[in-house]
């Protein structure tokens, strides 16, 4: 046994310069776009290079115990080892230590940062996840039906998180931070965006349900832009006047009808004339799941949560909605309901 403590410890050394030399150098971390992020992702590096020496100790003892040790099983039990000594006593030591230190750092300290609720935020958005999409409003602003979660840079965030069905989890990469959606219970998670940027530039820059939730779970997301406080100010004003729906009819009006049921429409196509006005009775037939139609210049721009051409509102069935507006130039389009983007999808055809 103690013939093996040198070459352990030589191993044990090298293998800690070496590791400890890697973690420094390679990077491969998200970077953290928000205030709390930035704690987070200070306190994961600090508690990887504790953790390191530790790792590198066993590794150590394994490899030279199984180069160095018998290759014949004895035929009885060897004497006891107690663990008593010089070598044992400060290894206790210094990993109490190394416990104590997490304890208070990142902790005592770390922890109620980043838990932390902001009382008065300067932005307040209100987020359902529902099988499978988030629902994003922002009561403040009197902005409903978001199809994006859009942020001004430096300013304190408060998410107001809920689920309507099953459990879900809201989490944004870039912005580290992630927190459960429980049916009946609203949970919190505030922070600052410090960076701007989007979905079309860091795909991180998204939110993304980390608790499997059934078929679409893969697919729940919600693009996330943060951008300048004026730019912000634009798209709430541009928002406050909700999707567009029931607009004025400027041609003859042609009525169609598409029945939501069983996660599915009854129908992956739907035609009208050019230049006719669309009313549109959407039979939502599914109990308590909510469903909509909305119409897309393509099937890109949906995944894009560009705006669509018409939308009615999202409601749990069973309801009937009716939707009018005017059907755009000749053409092929993407209609979806946006909670079942994948189940739910068909192509509208004007001609």
């Amino acid at each position: 046994m103690k013939q093996q403590l040198f070459p352990a410890l030589l191993l044990w050394i090298a293998l800690t310069v070496i590791l400890e030399a890697l973690a420094v150098k390679v990077d491969i971390y998200v970077v953290p776009k928000s205030d709390k992020g930035e704690e987070i992702d200070f306190a994961f590096r600090y508690l990887m290079y504790l953790a390191i020496p530790v790792f590198a100790m066993v590794i150590a003892v394994l490899l030279t115990s199984a180069v160095g040790g018998s290759a014949k099983f004895p035929e009885e039990d060897g004497p006891a080892h107690l663990g008593r000594g010089a070598a044992p006593m400060t290894w206790f030591v210094l990993t109490a230590l190394l416990t104590v230190a997490i304890m208070i750092y990142p902790g005592l300290i770390t922890t109620p940062k980043v838990a932390g609720k902001a009382k008065d935020p300067d932005v307040r958005v209100k987020v359902e996840g529902v099988q499978w999409t988030w629902l994003i409003n922002y009561p403040d602003a009197q902005v409903d039906g978001a199809r994006e979660i859009v942020l001004p840079v430096d300013a304190t965030v408060r998410f107001d998180i809920t689920s309507r069905d099953v459990l879900h989890s809201f989490w944004i990469p870039s912005f580290l931070m992630k927190i459960d959606a429980v049916p009946g219970l609203t949970t919190t998670v505030s922070l600052k965006p410090t960076e701007e940027g989007s979905y079309q530039n860091d795909p991180n820059m998204r939110v993304q349900c980390a608790e499997l939730c059934g078929l679409s779970h893969s697919r729940m997301t919600v693009p996330v832009r943060v951008v300048s406080q004026q730019e912000f100010d634009e798209w709430v004003r541009s928002k406050q006047t909700g999707p567009a729906a029931n607009q004025t009819p400027t041609g003859p009006v042609q009525e169609l009808t598409i029945i939501a049921k069983n996660i599915t429409f009854d129908t992956d196509t739907l035609s009208v004339a050019a230049g006719s006005s669309v009313k549109l009775t959407i039979d939502n037939q599914d109990a308590a799941i909510p469903h909509n139609f909305a119409l897309y210049a393509s099937e890109d721009a949906a995944k894009k949560s560009e705006e669509p051409l018409a939308a009615s509102k999202l409601e749990n069935g069973p309801v009937k909605q009716t939707l009018v507006f005017n059907a755009p130039a000749a053409g092929t389009y993407f209609f979806r309901c946006d909670v079942h983007p994948t189940a739910m999808t068909g192509t509208f055809v004007v001609q």
